[in-house]
């Protein structure tokens, strides 16, 4: 498992970026991750993971399950050692899962909320509440999935919504950032946010 760590003068926040969490998810989201890793721009300190795992069997990060596998340990692992305050999952989906992702009665069938298009295809929301309640309140995780069908062509996109997060101090500031660039959606993704977890947490 390749990891980076790009650390300035401040030291925080801690900031941890993850790719490759299960299945072949790797193949489209480690090289943006590996261009993140070649910024000169960041804040505090940032442990960036392109692939946790080149290839392993599919198991839902909304599971139990998947936390008690190799990958999901190695995952649990990172978190644990490193605490950080921002935590940007990076996953990859086919084209035939997009309206599974975004079905607006995702909440109702699986019991999370859907994720939002901030166009094409590439969609924002939280990380699985499994993982959420290993984090504090005040923590900032978001959930990043690429179409895995074009990733090359939204690659630049994703890696400025990543570099956003990796040049700020403060969640606010990525906060701000994301909704210039995409106000209709992180308007709609910090409503779903609220309404999920009944306004005890700040979006995400």
């Amino acid at each position: 498992m390749k990891l980076y760590q790009l650390t300035s003068s401040e030291k925080k926040p801690t900031k941890l970026f993850v790719g490759g969490l299960h299945g072949k998810e790797g193949l489209y989201t480690a090289p943006i991750l590996e261009s993140l890793a070649k910024e000169s721009e960041y804040t505090g300190k940032a442990i960036i993971v392109p692939c946790i795992v080149k290839e392993s069997k599919y198991v839902d990060v909304l599971s139990e399950k998947y936390y008690q596998s190799k990958e999901g340990i190695k995952l649990l692992h990172l978190i644990q050692k490193y605490k950080p305050c921002f935590y940007f999952e990076l996953h990859a989906y086919g084209e035939q899962s997009y309206s599974k992702l975004t079905d607006s009665e995702r909440e109702q069938r699986i019991g999370v909320p859907p994720f939002v298009d901030l166009g094409n295809g590439i969609l924002l929301g939280s990380i699985a509440p499994i993982l959420r309640s290993r984090f504090s309140e005040s923590d900032f995780c978001v959930t990043i999935e690429v179409p895995n069908w074009k990733s090359e062509k939204v690659q630049a996109e994703v890696l400025e919504i990543l570099k956003l997060a990796l040049s700020k101090a403060k969640r606010e500031e990525v906060m701000h950032g994301l909704r210039m660039r995409y106000p209709v959606q992180i308007k709609k993704a910090e409503e779903l946010f609220r309404l999920y977890y009944r306004n005890q947490l700040r979006p995400f």
